[in-house]
């Protein structure tokens, strides 16, 4: 009884103290995906009667029915937020719900799904002699669960019935044959320190060293950016008044680095950083710079010029994108370097095909040619860049152009050129000795006439496969 009411007590003082949060988190989940904002699923409880489980949804509406009950390692059903709320454990915080309603309480053996349920022995079903916990031993001693599964896991659901719940329903039996309400309150703390720890992952942060020191690069330079622009605007004269400064400052560092992560600033690779990063970095600035005016408005600070957030956003949106591109530089002669030396190649077709070829002979560090020149058809691109690649002329320079440039290889874009053009630059590579291919474009490729045909010559292989 005791422990009944304590549960009770402290499940309602939660839910009051953590009401603009759970507010909060509702609204970010409703923007980031379309669905409830709970999901509810039937889990077992006390002396085996089953209740529904309050959780902040984190993955696609419906995804209990695509596939396995358990999340899998980088499970593509999870959201962006969800990703956010699973890291700090803010998911389970509405199943103060069910502590309040009697189903849960703060420590117990985890509640479990009843297919799962439905393999334990007699014994394991002594678990179910107390009222399932928001935080138990089995809990805090395997938070990590989704490491312990292997990589390539196939049936999930298998590899859990055999190899983790076991270990976990021990666990829990050693509590049921020890419980008592001081060594619960214990065990209340001890969850909370291992929850809150647990959101530090090593191994996850080591395995990503770089991205972690950009996180905080970037959070230098909001500091630097807001500085700028608050100094500009007041004409480098320091406030009187120090939190007129810093309040907006606080505010901007919690709300921009999160909407940096959210918008996925920090999950691209710095080799092929371009116009979709940018805008999503764009993105991110403008959704904190707004939320920050607001967040500032209502807390009092109704004086406070909200042009320096405007200057704000353009000095950190130019910072931000420029470090960026440094970095994306730096990578890219590093791997130039690495690399062996490349041919010298021409790329026949200046259009959005020839482009595509362009692009990833420049980009591609494993490739053994680089452009050098273009060659095309249409007079008006004769002596434009292409990503610094001159369109060198017409199919009469295409001798001229191979012999002066020592070309080895020529790129021939069909999707830009016509038949006949073609045919003649073929022609004239042969009679200069000179490597060419054919290439379709990316776009011809991905066509779906291109689906049908492939499809069509696997069918043949997999029929020519079973005759042989």
């Amino acid at each position: 009884m005791l422990k009944r009411s304590v549960d009770f007590v402290l499940a309602l003082i939660g839910l009051i103290l953590l009401l603009p949060l759970l507010l909060l988190v509702a609204l970010m989940i409703k923007l980031d995906s379309p669905g409830p904002v709970f999901f509810r699923q039937r889990r077992v409880g006390l002396e085996g009667t089953t209740f529904r489980i309050f959780k902040f949804r984190t993955m696609v509406s419906g995804a209990d029915q695509m596939g396995s009950r358990l999340t899998v390692k980088r499970d593509p059903r999870v959201t962006r937020v969800g990703q956010i709320l699973r890291w700090f454990k803010i998911d389970e915080l509405p199943q103060l719900i069910n502590v309040v309603v009697g189903h849960m309480s703060l420590i117990g053996p985890r509640p479990e799904d009843p297919h799962f349920v439905s393999f334990y022995t007699v014994e394991q079903r002594r678990v179910l002699a107390v009222r399932p916990g928001i935080l138990g031993p089995s809990q805090i001693l395997g938070r990590d669960e989704l490491e312990k599964y292997p990589d390539g896991l196939k049936d999930t659901e298998a590899f859990y019935i055999q190899h983790i719940l076991p270990d976990k329903l021990a666990r829990d039996l050693a509590y049921v044959g020890t419980c008592s309400f001081w060594g619960d309150m214990v065990l209340l703390a001890k969850g909370l320190w291992v929850t809150l720890r647990g959101a530090v992952k090593t191994k996850f942060l080591r395995r990503r060293r770089r991205r972690v020191v950009l996180f905080f690069g970037d959070c230098f330079l909001v500091v630097v950016s807001y500085y700028v622009a608050f100094m500009i605007h007041s004409e480098f004269n320091w406030p009187m008044q120090s939190q007129y400064f810093f309040v907006p400052l606080l505010i901007l560092l919690a709300v921009r680095p999160m909407a940096l992560l959210y918008f996925g600033a920090y999950q691209g690779m710095f080799a092929y950083f371009g116009l979709w990063d940018v805008i999503a970095v764009a993105k991110a600035v403008t959704v904190s710079a707004v939320l920050t005016g607001g967040l500032t408005f209502f807390l009092g600070l109704q004086n406070f010029p909200r042009s320096v957030f405007v200057i704000d956003w353009g000095v950190m949106l130019f910072t931000i994108v420029a470090v960026r591109y440094v970095l994306r530089a730096w990578v890219r002669q590093h791997w130039r370097e690495r690399g062996r030396k490349r041919e010298k190649a021409l790329v026949v077709g200046a259009g959005l095909g020839g482009e595509q070829i362009a692009r990833t002979l420049l980009e591609d560090p494993l490739c053994p040619y680089r452009p050098v020149g273009f060659i095309d058809e249409t007079p008006e691109r004769w002596g434009a860049l292409i990503h610094g690649v001159r369109v060198l002329g017409g199919a009469a320079e295409l001798p001229l152009a191979v012999s002066a440039n020592g070309i080895k290889a020529v790129f021939v874009c069909m999707s830009d050129l016509s038949d006949q053009a073609a045919r003649e630059v073929v022609e004239v590579c042969e009679q200069a000795g000179v490597e060419y291919r054919v290439v379709p474009t990316l776009s011809d490729l991905l066509s779906t006439d291109a689906f049908a045909v492939n499809r069509q010559e696997l069918g043949t292989s997999r029929v020519a496969t079973a005759r042989h």
